[in-house]
């Protein structure tokens, strides 16, 4: 019996998320908007019977056993803690909010109630290239590891009005949306965290022919960074968004044997000493290798990796000791996924 589930939501990530959990079996039973006009219009478009503008109406409903937290991050936390406090399951858009305090608050509101699920968004993790990356990189394939590069390549973020994503202290720009998700990845397949970190964030573009002057864009377009790992393992990642057309994500992880190297979704190998990669892994649907034009909407592998990250998230329902009991989940199921630690 899968939980029934809420969904605080303004963003498009909404329109991948939903049919995802829809079809994995998961009923959406309320959503919530910043306003009451808003959230009509996104349960009419949802095909959802219960909308609100009044985030503790949807908290409160007996028929809400999960909730999905796609608000821009400066709503995240609250959200959050409130759900776990009220005894609900949590799923949440990375990142955990846009400080540290609020990713401090939810942690500590996870591990005051352990048995609930408190899950961040995470969803590269899931990707099978980086799972079998991950897995190589355990097994030794690499050796001892060195050096960790990353190279992000997209579009414009903004849209034609002007809204949250425009705001660096509402949680836009490109480091908070998409350098969270490679932070994790880094941590995720080196199983070591940051000690060091320097790096840059630049918005070139201030203003534009839909967004006026009088509002001033402030969230970064360009970023690079630099993160000193354990052991001595570097990363080095540019995040670049005056790249118009496909989405284009490389991951290269160097080590003391051989290197493997993650090219949207398909991982290339080679041991030192050859110059020719090797297939690791290769998805061959054509529509994965088409990433779409519009950094807002959802790259296909983050797609993919989503599919993944409900069916884990499935499973820890399913498998669960208590059946009917739709706020009981197995942790051990799902516990490659993002906690809310890691988000912090």
């Amino acid at each position: 019996m899968l939980p029934s589930v809420g969904v605080v939501l303004t963003g498009s990530s909404s329109r991948t998320l939903l049919p995802v959990l829809r079809t994995a079996g998961f009923e959406i039973g309320a959503v919530w908007g910043p306003t009451k006009q808003q959230a009509q219009e996104l349960a009419q478009e949802l095909n959802v019977a219960f909308y609100t503008s009044k985030i503790d109406e949807l908290l409160l409903r007996e028929d809400v056993d999960l909730v999905c937290i796609l608000c821009p991050p400066y709503l995240r936390a609250e959200v959050a803690v409130k759900a776990l406090s009220i005894g609900k399951h949590v799923l949440c858009e990375a990142p955990a909010g846009i400080c540290g305090d609020e990713g401090e608050r939810m942690v500590a509101a996870a591990q005051y109630y352990p048995k609930l699920l408190s899950l961040m968004k995470h969803e590269l993790r899931h990707l099978p290239a980086y799972v079998k990356m991950k897995q190589l990189i355990v097994e030794g394939f690499c050796g001892e590891l060195r050096i960790c590069e990353c190279k992000v390549e997209l579009g414009t973020l903004l849209g034609q009005h002007y809204d949250w994503l425009c705001d660096h202290n509402m949680g836009g720009g490109v480091l908070t949306n998409y350098g969270c998700h490679i932070i994790d990845l880094m941590s995720f397949l080196t199983n070591k965290r940051a000690l060091e970190v320097n790096g840059t964030l630049k918005t070139f573009v201030a203003e534009t022919a839909y967004i006026p002057q009088f509002r001033h864009i402030t969230a970064d377009d360009f970023c690079a960074f630099q993160m000193k790992l354990a052991n001595d393992i570097f990363c080095t990642v540019t995040l670049n968004t005056h790249i118009p057309g496909r989405y284009s994500q490389v991951v290269t992880v160097v080590g003391s044997k051989a290197r493997l190297s993650v090219r949207n979704d398909r991982l290339f190998a080679a041991k030192h000493g050859f110059d020719e990669e090797e297939i690791f892994l290769h998805d061959y649907r054509k529509d994965s290798l088409r990433m779409k034009a519009r950094a807002k909407d959802s790259p296909d592998m983050y797609l993919t990796g989503t599919k993944a990250w409900v069916s884990a998230i499935k499973r820890a329902f399913e498998e669960s000791v208590d059946k009917e009991d739709r706020r009981s989940a197995d942790l051990q199921a799902i516990q490659s996924a993002a906690s809310f630690d890691d988000g912090m």
